[in-house]
């Protein structure tokens, strides 16, 4: 369940609450669910990492909101970096070791080339999936369709694809964060002009952006967890272990997931 509330501050008391109680409750909601891990609430983490942690009860926006909170009452202390702004309780002496372990470990999943990696390895799973599922893919990083084409931006779509007479716009985005309010407009603007149904695959997405969706007549299929190919073993094991992150290696696309797609 997602709390929101625009206008008053009922609710974020509450989520300011649940994230004091991550500080200082060893046995708190997030650390229980997965594998055991190295997280504790003595832990620093960087503001990113607190948003995903707790996404599946508040939008990542709400949570930011709660830590500005604690920051300005004085619970937790933030200490910037070049690579993330890691915050902690207050109280907790001897981070610099523990915040330079996780600047490493981000410098790593951070870099150009897992990024890259990660983003076209989610985006060839899809691919194969929609044709297991009878989808036409008919083009790739397009802005064109049936001698219609977008000007207004240089945005593409990753993926133009059709079946039973009906053409999708398709983006996947294989990232932490949502993906970007701008960014999400402007292509469903250009599914809109291209006459085509926009097909978002992401791995998480807030209420918000599934109300804009069905608004557009479009769609989100959601997965979840970061995806990483194999060989990235490693790499996923540590960013779980020392940041709880939602990441797995991938060798094919869970049924839970395939069932979103197989419905349309």
């Amino acid at each position: 369940m997602v709390i929101f509330n625009r206008m008053g501050s009922v609710a974020d008391k509450v989520v300011v609450d649940d994230v004091r109680d991550f500080f200082l409750n060893p046995g708190h909601w997030v650390y229980q669910y997965g594998s055991p891990s190295s997280c504790v609430n003595d832990s620093p983490y960087h503001r990113k990492q607190i948003e995903v942690l707790f996404e599946k009860k508040y939008f990542h926006w709400i949570t930011d909101r709660a830590v500005n909170t604690l920051l300005k009452e004085g619970f937790l202390r933030e200490t910037k970096t070049d690579v993330a702004n890691f915050v902690y309780r207050s109280n907790v002496r001897y981070v610099t070791r523990e915040i330079n372990k996780r600047k490493k470990l981000i410098q790593r999943y951070s870099d150009p080339i897992i990024t890259r990696a990660i983003g076209s390895y989610a985006e060839t799973l899809f691919s194969f999936l929609f044709r297991v599922y009878n989808f036409t893919i008919v083009g790739c990083n397009v802005n064109e369709y049936k001698r219609n084409k977008w000007t207004e931006t240089e945005h593409n779509l990753d993926f133009i694809i059709e079946k039973d007479g009906i053409s999708y716009g398709v983006e996947v985005k294989n990232t932490l964060p949502y993906m970007e309010e701008e960014e999400f407009n402007i292509k469903i603007k250009m599914c809109e002009y291209l006459n085509i149904t926009p097909l978002w695959v992401l791995r998480y997405a807030p209420g918000t952006q599934f109300e804009a969706m069905k608004k557009a007549g479009g769609f989100i299929v959601v997965f979840k967890t970061q995806i990483y190919p194999p060989g990235q073993e490693p790499l996923v094991k540590e960013m779980w272990g020392l940041m709880r992150l939602p990441v797995s290696v991938w060798k094919d696309i869970p049924k839970g997931v395939e069932k979103q797609l197989a419905r349309m």
